[in-house]
C-alpha cells in the first residue's frame, strides 16, 4: 500500500531489551488504534461518494482502508502519540 514508509522505532533511538521492544510494538499499535478511530471520525462529516460506493462493501472497504492507513502512519512515525506513550510508561 504505502511501501515508501520506513518503520520507525517510536523511542527515536535504538531499544535494547525485549521488554522495551514490546513495549515500543504496543504503543505503536495503540498509536494506530487511535488515528484509526480519528480516520473513521473524519470519514462521517464528508458527504458519500467518491472512490467507495454507499452500500455495505463500500463501508468495509472505507473501514479497511482507513485501518491500514492509520497502521502505515503510526509505522512511519506516527503524530508523536506512540513515542510519547513510550517514554513516559519505559520507566
Amino acid at each position: 500500500m504505502l511501501n515508501g514508509i520506513s518503520q520507525t522505532p517510536v523511542s527515536g533511538g535504538p531499544v535494547d531489551s525485549p521488554a522495551e521492544r514490546r513495549l515500543e510494538r504496543t504503543c505503536r499499535e495503540f498509536e494506530s488504534i487511535f488515528l484509526s478511530h480519528l480516520l473513521k471520525s473524519m470519514r462521517k462529516t464528508v458527504p458519500g461518494g467518491g472512490l467507495f460506493l454507499n452500500n455495505n462493501v463500500g463501508e468495509i472497504m472505507k473501514s479497511m482502508f482507513d485501518e491500514n492507513l492509520a497502521l502505515e502512519i503510526a509505522k512511519g512515525g506516527g503524530i508523536g502519540l506512540g513515542r510519547m506513550l513510550f517514554e513516559r510508561l519505559k520507566g
